[in-house]
Parts: C-alpha cells; structure tokens; sequence
C-alpha cells in the first residue's frame, strides 16, 4: 500500500496531506482569512455592570464600554454580538444594576445569564487573576461564559413578572419595617416617642394593605400568573403569600425538573464524601427570601395537609430530625408546585 503522501512544515512537523482539505473548513481557511462562505465564529461575552456604564467584552479581545442605559446597551449589541451570533452571555448579580442590560438582551433574545458575584471571583482566582479592573472583569466573565456554555440559559423576566417581583419585595421591607418600629412601641417611655411610633405604625399598615392590594390586582391582570395562582392555591397549606413569592422570585416554576427546582430555591441536600471520610448532607445556596417563605408554607402543610403530614410522620418515625424533616416537606412541596403548574392540573390528595 501506498505510503500516505505528507506536507513539510517549516518547522520539520508532518501531517497528512488530508489535514490542508481541513485547515481550508476552518473559520480561517488555508489562507488565515476569515472565509465569507463560512457561518461567523460564536462570541462568548462577558458583561461587567458599574451604576453608570458597562464594560463588554469578548474571548476574542473585543471591548466596549458604554452607559449603563437600555438604548446604549441595545445600540452596542450588535455585529459580532448580535443574536445568532452570540453563543453565550454573562453578568454578575449587582443588586439592581444589571436591570438595564436585562431589558436589552431580553428584547434582543441574547442568552444572558447572570451569576453569584463569588463565582466569578473564583473563576478569576482559578486562572491565577488577582488584579482587577472592570474591562479585565468583563474579559474574565467572557472566559466563564464559554467555560459554562453547558449550562442553561433560563428565561429573563417579562415585565410583568419583573414589576411584580419589585412588589413583592417592597411589601416585604414594608412588614420588616412595620415589625420594627412596633418592637420598639413596646418600649417607648415617653409620650411623644410613642405617639410618633404609632402614626408610624398606622402609615406602615396603610401601605401594605395598599401594596397587598395592587400585588393582587396585577397577579389577576395577567392571565397565566393567575391561572398559576389558582392551581397553586389548590395545594392546601399554600397561601397567597406563598403563591405571589413563588410567582414573584421563581419565575421558572413549571419550566424545570423537580431536582433543578428544588436546587434554584435550596433546599436540595448537597452530598460531602471524600475517602473514608462521610459528612451528612445539608442544603446550601439557592433564594433564600423564597426559601424561607416556603418552609413556613410546609410547616403549615406538614400539620393540615394530609399528604405532607403523612410524609412529615414517615420521616419523624424513621429517626428525622424535625427541621431535618421540614426540609424534606419544603422540598415536597416546591417540587409539587413545579409539577402543578407544568402539567396545569389542580392538587389532588394521594
């Protein structure tokens, strides 16, 4: 047989003749041009948000920095960063300022996802970056969207569902307030103290009542968050409170598996081995305001309803601590909602 004939590179390397037939597919072509005939080379981008401009960045070098408004966000992703062309996006979790490029990439169609700060950070420490600055944040942001391509990109909020998540959390600074200021009526000596005290305790239940109210209104307004609250509602142990959160700041409900929905709220139990070495499995991370709400749902669920009681009693019976066994209940119970409103059926007692 024939010996496969080979090409002599400068540098005394051979491959086979085959390989010029691949070089000339590449993005590149033989020549170290882009080929015209080829789809673009996907950008991965990298988004660093400051309360006034943005840094975005690329893993292919390019940079821009623009202000942190929706039009000049719109206006710059374009080109190489346009969709289509855009295999993955990623910003850090800034507390609000991120909301501008949301609104852009949302109405763009651009796959953002938006990360804990501390992951970034690690990512950066990982490839040994220890300065910082925010075009080099932006670039490693870059790096950890296509080191992250795998993961999924969830659906951004609609506008609805971004307003009535602002909702739901004012409501919560409202009570959190109102909680206060009557703690300290219960102590107030003075007259005057006191009777500053309770004009503002009669103001602060104004205003939720005000806010619960609306909060409501905008859930009916929207055909499928109120189809949503209704089939939730069905569940006995869940609340209006417990259904507006879940809508508020679980905006995927119905969208994901059980084990994904219970990992984004929490409460999925994380196992720590290694050797000999066999550590109990505990929960970590998640959305804690909304965990919280739904372990007072499933301590409620876990004395009315039969279901979750009879789940609750097996775990007690069996050795379960009893916030051990709350947990399990929440799990249940958000796992239950998710299939709730993925399959549109009402809660039926098992």
């Amino acid at each position: 047989m024939r010996p496969e004939s080979t090409i002599q590179c400068q540098r005394t390397f051979t491959f086979p003749a085959k390989g010029m037939a691949m070089i000339a597919r590449s993005p590149r072509g033989a020549t170290g041009f882009p080929d015209p005939a080829l789809p673009p080379a996907l950008s991965f981008i990298g988004v660093d948000v400051s309360k006034s401009w943005i840094d975005i960045a690329d893993t292919a070098g390019r940079h821009a920095r623009v202000a942190n408004t929706a039009a000049a966000i719109t206006g710059a992703l374009t080109g190489a960063w346009s969709r289509g062309r855009c295999a993955s996006m990623v910003c850090e979790a800034t507390g609000g300022y991120e909301r501008a490029l949301m609104q852009a990439a949302g109405a763009l169609g651009l796959p953002l996802r938006r990360i804990h700060p501390n992951r970034a950070r690690a990512f950066a420490r990982a490839r040994a970056g220890l300065a910082k600055t925010d075009a080099l944040d932006a670039r490693t942001l870059a790096a950890f969207a296509e080191f992250t391509l795998k993961e999924e990109a969830f659906a951004l909020k609609s506008p609805a569902q971004q307003e009535l998540a602002e909702m739901v959390s004012r409501l919560g600074q409202l009570k959190d307030l109102r909680h206060g200021e009557a703690c300290r009526a219960k102590l107030a000596a003075g007259a005057r103290v006191a009777a500053s005290l309770k004009a503002s305790l009669g103001f602060l239940d104004a205003q939720v009542a005000a806010l619960q109210k609306e909060i409501e209104a905008q859930i009916a307004a929207d055909p499928a968050l109120a189809r949503d609250a209704a089939l939730m509602r069905s569940c006995k142990g869940v609340g209006p409170q417990t259904v507006q959160a879940v809508l508020a700041w679980l905006p995927e409900i119905g969208t994901l598996n059980r084990r994904r929905v219970a990992a984004l709220v929490g409460v999925a139990p994380i196992t720590r081995r290694s050797g000999s070495s066999v550590n109990s499995a505990h929960i970590e991370g998640g959305r804690k305001p909304l965990r919280d709400i739904l372990f007072m749902a499933a301590l409620t669920a876990s004395s009315h309803n039969p279901t979750f009681k009879t789940f609750y009693d097996r775990l007690r019976k069996n050795g379960k601590p009893h916030k051990v066994a709350l947990i399990a209940v929440t799990r249940k119970l958000i796992t239950t909602l998710n299939a709730i409103v993925q399959t549109k059926k009402a809660f039926k007692i098992a």
